[in-house]
Formats: structure tokens, sequence, C-alpha cells
């Protein structure tokens, strides 16, 4: 059985949106622009009630060295992160997915000592509580890149693959990026 369904099916659809009008028009153009339109097309579709996203927030765990990663999108429900997307921006080359995999794995192996917040230090104070980690985390790889055959399933550590979508937009050179979904 596969982890958060519905939530996988709109990172689904956000992605395809972002691939099918933004990259087809030329207005990505970086990690940063994929981002936003990730961002973008997942806000249009997620409830806005429910659901509330971080870009790129702070996640520590309070060790000797002070352990820390910045996720591209998180995503949260009221209560608990339900959702973290790593993105890649290589459509020249091979993607790169060893640094992201491993965030995943850091966050598996630490959930319970992690937790996110969007506290204000001027201003009105709408949400700052702090999110704690679900137990049932959807992790997110979505890269777009050369045409391969990456499997990143096979890479991933058993403890998340349950928990794993990765999703792809492959560029060959004179045709439209083809869209991939890997569950």
């Amino acid at each position: 059985m596969s982890t958060r369904p519905l939530l996988r099916r709109q990172i689904a659809e956000a992605w395809r949106l972002s691939i099918a009008t933004d990259y087809a028009a030329q207005r990505i153009n970086s990690e940063r622009s994929l981002q936003a339109s990730v961002w973008a097309q997942l806000n249009a579709l997620l409830p806005s009630g429910t659901r509330r996203m971080f870009i790129e927030p702070c996640m520590s765990v309070p060790t000797v060295g002070r352990q820390v990663r910045f996720p591209d999108i998180v995503i949260c429900n009221t209560i608990e992160v339900i959702g973290i997307i790593e993105l890649k921006y290589q459509p020249r080359a091979s993607p790169s997915w060893s640094k992201d995999l491993s965030t995943f794995h850091w966050v598996t192996e630490n959930r319970d000592r992690i937790s996110i917040s969007n506290s204000r230090f001027r201003g009105i104070n709408a949400d700052s509580r702090p999110y704690p980690l679900s137990k049932t985390i959807l992790y997110v790889w979505a890269g777009v890149h050369r045409a391969c055959e990456l499997d990143l399933r096979s890479r991933i550590d058993p403890a998340v693959s349950q928990c794993f979508l990765a999703l792809h937009a492959e560029t060959e050179q004179g045709r439209a990026a083809t869209v991939r979904v890997s569950r």
C-alpha cells in the first residue's frame, strides 16, 4: 500500500502542469524557477484551509555540530509535516540525486527530533507554531534532466521506499520534455 495517495496525485499533477505550461513556455530556467512553478501549481491544487507549504525551511537536529538540511518544499497539514519535495534542474545532464536521497534518509532517522515553524522576527505572528514530522511523510524527488533510464526506487533506503515518489521531466534535443512518474 502506498503512503498518502491523494497527496501523491496532487504533487504528480502539479509536476505535470509545471512542465506542460511553465517549462514548455521556457519560463523555467533554473532550480529556483522550477521551485516557484511547482509551488504555485501545488498551491492551486491543495486545499487552502488545511495545507501549508514552506520553501526551504531549516530542518535541524541539535547534536554536536548541529546537523541542518533545507529541503526545497515542505507540505504540512494542520498538525504535522506530510510531504518533503527535493527538486533538481539539470536539463542537459544526467540528474544528481544522492544528496537528496541522503536527506530523505536523514529525515527518517531523525524524524522525532525535527520540527519546522514559521516564526517571524517582526510583524504579526499568524501561525508560528512548530510542525512535527509525520510518521507517514511522502518523500518526493522531482527532476528535469536528460533522458535516461534512472530508477531511483532501487537506490532509495528500504525504510523510505513505500513513502517515495520520483517524478521526471526527461529532455531530448528538439522534443518536448517527457513526464514520467515512478511510484
